[in-house]
């Protein structure tokens, strides 16, 4: 009898018109718990953790981190502070303004290179960590892109294969919605099991640029398991289903499923 009064009270409040302020306000509840439309800082998302987490897997041996869209050096910084020492980062930034900041904080730290990436680059303003090479409609959170300027990009095999670099230990993609075309531009390293750690950044930007979760599962599942990261550890994704085609930033992360074999 109680189980049904429950099924009873659940098929009253379902669909129902007056109860739609409540259940949007525990959707909102449950997209902040599960660490949607979460910080912006490196040291509240989660990213920390998971530098730690490859640190530890890693056993302190050189690093080798790729930090694609750097914006003023935040994510770098913390990956110098975390493995202190072997490690090399090539910090790739589009902006020019975004570039001088990181250029200033950055530039003649040992193994830091830093690359100013011609393409239209779409920004909010001054070193804005919303820079995008697509034109976003913001007007819905009250902002606009109002600047402009021509950057240079390259896919990731073509400098990879200048550099003379064949494996990453730690990408990291933070493009505002081009972080599909950067992983369809290191397809020749991911093939060859050139990546261990993918970390990539998903949400409103993906409507502007028309990709999908499911983009990044099909082109990444096969090699990598796949996790959305939260404050303090990995939420596993285990297969594609339509309900995590949200368009909320997260950052989620993808782990060699041959990095046991290869660490051992």
């Amino acid at each position: 009898p109680q189980l049904e009064r429950r099924r009873l009270a659940v098929r009253i409040a379902t669909g129902r018109r007056v109860f739609q302020p409540v259940w949007q306000g525990l959707h909102r509840l449950a997209l902040s718990g599960m660490n949607f439309g979460g910080s912006d800082f490196v040291a509240e998302s989660g990213e920390l953790w998971v530098i730690d987490r490859i640190g530890s897997l890693r056993g302190g041996q050189p690093q080798i981190v790729f930090d694609v869209g750097a914006n003023v050096g935040d994510y770098a910084s913390q990956v110098l502070e975390r493995f202190e020492s072997g490690v090399r980062i090539f910090a790739f930034e589009p902006s020019r303004r975004s570039f001088e900041h990181l250029s200033a904080r950055l530039e003649g730290k040992d193994g830091v290179q830093l690359f100013e990436e011609v393409v239209p680059l779409y920004s909010t303003g001054a070193a804005s960590p919303l820079a995008s090479v697509y034109d976003r409609p913001l007007d819905h959170v009250g902002l606009s892109m109002t600047e402009r300027e021509d950057v240079r990009i390259t896919r990731l095999d073509d400098f990879c294969h200048e550099e003379g670099i064949a494996h990453i230990d730690l990408l990291k993609l933070d493009v505002e919605g081009h972080e599909l075309k950067a992983l369809q531009g290191a397809a020749g390293l991911i093939e060859a099991g050139g990546i261990d750690f993918i970390q990539f950044e998903f949400g409103g930007a993906n409507i502007d640029s028309r990709t999908y979760f499911r983009d990044f599962f099909e082109l990444l599942h096969e090699r990598f398991n796949l996790y959305r990261i939260l404050g303090d550890g990995l939420a596993p994704i285990e297969r594609y289903e339509e309900a995590l085609e949200i368009f909320v930033t997260v950052n989620y992360l993808a782990e060699s499923k041959a990095l046991p074999q290869r660490l051992a």
